[in-house]
């Protein structure tokens, strides 16, 4: 599991320390990531909140997309992680 977002390398250590991440956070200052997802917020340059669920063979499987006051459904990630690994047995 990792994180993408636009923020900066440093911004993703402050926030990974207070909140003792125990997954990567990559920073997409250029937003390649942001624009190749199609997630790109072009008029205020940011991403749109998003959550992608790609298997190990890098097949998408799963993604959601909103406005930044979208709340992200935990309960429901989980679900289509704990799908796809049955699938896979």
């Amino acid at each position: 599991m990792l994180a993408v977002s636009g923020d900066s390398p440093a911004c993703h250590a402050a926030f990974a320390a207070a909140t003792k991440l125990p997954f990567p956070l990559l920073s997409d200052l250029h937003r390649a990531v942001i624009r190749a997802y199609g997630v790109l917020d072009g008029d205020r340059n940011v991403a749109w909140r998003s959550t992608f669920v790609i298997d190990r063979d890098g097949v998408l499987r799963w993604g959601q997309a909103g406005d930044r006051q979208m709340v992200r459904d935990g309960a429901e990630i989980l679900r289509v992680l704990d799908l796809i690994e049955r699938l896979r047995s």
